[in-house]
């Protein structure tokens, strides 16, 4: 899901407005000297699932920009790295364009930035909804108005439905899944990505039920690293005189970042099939189905 920031780069008259702090409340003429983020974008205007912690047009009062030139993902060379906070309609720090232009490519997050040769990272645990945004040099308008397209990096697994087959009831029903709950996040090359690209020294959590014992739906909100995900299924179908058991059914499906992935699937006894299904939208839903062989 792609979050898009505007920003105005302008050029500077002012001279020693060289570090990342500022006090007090800047001036419409300081403002228009400096660079100033305005939000926009799908990102904010789309119906969407969300919960408390989840970041949003109204409570992203703040994120980190990182200016560099060289060549993106491979020599990068710092000129900056500051936070940009909210001061009324838009995002101010009190960096501004050099008087010829630097060619200046931006990452941007609302966690901390660290820039190597190989472009910025961050360090992202499943306790912060973390976005990030990618602008390559080419496509940054020196002295203009320019975009940030921000995406979650993190997938959201959401409900879990799961329907017993025609005339079966079922109980003991367990599905679970190890999510990986974070590592360390390149924007360059994980920039519109959704399975996984641009996570490296990853960390699983614990093994984490995603389903009912007795079917229906459950509502889940996990944060995970997107990619590809085992889900481990057992349970005991019955119909009439007839009760069969089956566990450590396993599928391997895609989980997909930036939505929100909802899991179904119809459990039974005998030798029917079992498909889970996935679906997802932006922070809403994808709808992922999974079949367990019996």
């Amino acid at each position: 899901m792609r979050m898009k920031i505007s920003f105005i780069l302008a050029v500077s008259a002012i001279v020693g407005l060289v570090s990342c702090n500022k006090t007090g409340v800047i001036s419409d003429r300081e403002e228009s000297l400096l660079v100033a983020f305005s939000l926009g974008g799908p990102a904010f205007t789309a119906d969407v699932v969300t919960k408390a912690a989840a970041v949003t047009q109204d409570n992203l009062n703040a994120f980190n920009v990182a200016a560099a030139t060289g060549t993106a993902g491979s020599a990068d060379v710092n000129v900056w790295n500051c936070a940009f906070t909210k001061t009324g309609s838009v995002f101010t720090s009190d960096k501004v364009w050099p008087n010829t232009n630097p060619g200046y490519h931006f990452y941007a997050s609302n966690a901390a930035l660290t820039l190597g040769a190989s472009g910025a990272t961050v360090a992202a645990t499943d306790a912060t909804d973390v976005v990030c945004a990618y602008l390559p040099a080419g496509e940054v308008g020196y002295k203009s108005t320019n975009t940030l397209s921000f995406e979650h990096i993190f997938a959201r697994v959401g409900e879990t439905t799961v329907n017993a087959s025609a005339g079966y009831t079922l109980s003991g029903v367990s599905i679970t899944l190890v999510p990986r709950t974070g590592g360390t996040y390149n924007l360059f090359s994980g920039a519109g990505k959704t399975d996984g690209t641009g996570w490296s020294s990853v960390s699983n959590g614990s093994a984490t039920g995603i389903a009912n014992a007795t079917g229906g739906t459950k509502a889940n909100d996990i944060y995970l690293v997107p990619g590809t995900y085992e889900l481990t299924a057992s349970w005991t179908a019955t119909k009439g005189d007839y009760t069969q058991t089956f566990t450590d059914r396993k599928k391997s499906v895609t989980i997909v970042g930036g939505k929100v992935n909802k899991i179904s699937t119809t459990l039974g006894g005998g030798a029917e099939d079992i498909i889970f299904s996935i679906s997802v939208s932006e922070w809403g839903e994808n709808n992922i189905p999974v079949n367990f062989d019996i």
